[in-house]
């Protein structure tokens, strides 16, 4: 059974957050605290194997990062802030820092985030400086938006496997339909995924329509469940194995 603690000093939020674990996660045990508890250590709990920690500034960062890994000693930490991107030193982080998630992504992003990290996954959004050339609004594909993907130590073969191409012929997505079902894993609204791709929000919404239904779902959640049950990567870097993400659920 995973030990999972939520260090988020909203009460509501950290309740949400717990109800949210329970639901995707109900074999796992999930514990919520505030700020306060990591000043002592916690033998009870140590070396769990998931910390999601909420961080008021990226300058609190290491402070908090220290803190957590000297009360609970977690194989890795799951970073949660207000903001939607992360700067480029972040990336420097102690190596048990595996991820990334803003607090206003879609519940079923930060699930499938949880359980890419258990699954010895990493996941990280944009950086929040971009050069002036990816500012500028042009025809949009997944390198331009996504972090680089970095494939698992299983060889050349792992990555023609999971490239954009063959997870497009693995799910019977066209392209766009791809990318569209990319940002929708990564939370963004619909608005954004048009403006990221450089097509209209009505268009958008057409497309995800049509990829779900050669998905057979009817919600973004079941969409992007879908896709990494039948080993879609969407553009996470580090994934050892996504059908792993499956069997957690």
């Amino acid at each position: 059974m995973p030990i999972i603690i939520v260090v988020e000093p909203h009460p509501l939020l950290r309740l949400g957050i717990l109800q949210l674990l329970s639901a995707c996660l109900p074999d796992s045990h999930a514990k919520g605290i505030d700020y306060s508890a990591l000043s002592e250590v916690h033998a009870e709990d140590q070396g769990c194997e998931l910390l999601m920690l909420s961080i008021p500034s990226f300058e609190d960062i290491q402070k908090l990062t220290a803190a957590a890994s000297h009360a609970y000693d977690p194989k890795s930490i799951l970073l949660l802030s207000e903001s939607s991107s992360m700067p480029d030193w972040v990336h420097n982080c102690p190596p048990t820092v595996a991820g990334y998630v803003p607090k206003n992504a879609a519940p079923e992003v930060l699930q499938a985030s949880v359980k890419l990290v258990l699954a010895g996954g990493t996941c990280f959004p944009l950086r929040s400086s971009p050069s002036a050339a990816e500012k500028q609004p042009q025809p949009a594909t997944l390198v331009q938006h996504l972090e680089p993907i970095s494939w698992p130590d299983a060889g050349a073969a792992a990555t023609v496997a999971n490239t954009p191409a063959s997870e497009c012929e693995k799910l019977g997505l066209t392209p766009r339909q791809y990318e569209v079902l990319v940002l929708l894993a990564r939370g963004y609204p619909m608005k954004t995924v048009g403006r990221l791709l450089n097509i209209s929000v009505a268009t958008a919404k057409a497309h995800t329509e049509m990829l779900y239904q050669r998905l057979d779902v009817h919600s973004r959640n079941a969409a992007v469940y879908v896709a990494v049950s039948r080993g879609a990567t969407l553009g996470w870097p580090n994934i050892k194995t996504a059908k792993q993400q499956a069997a957690l659920s």
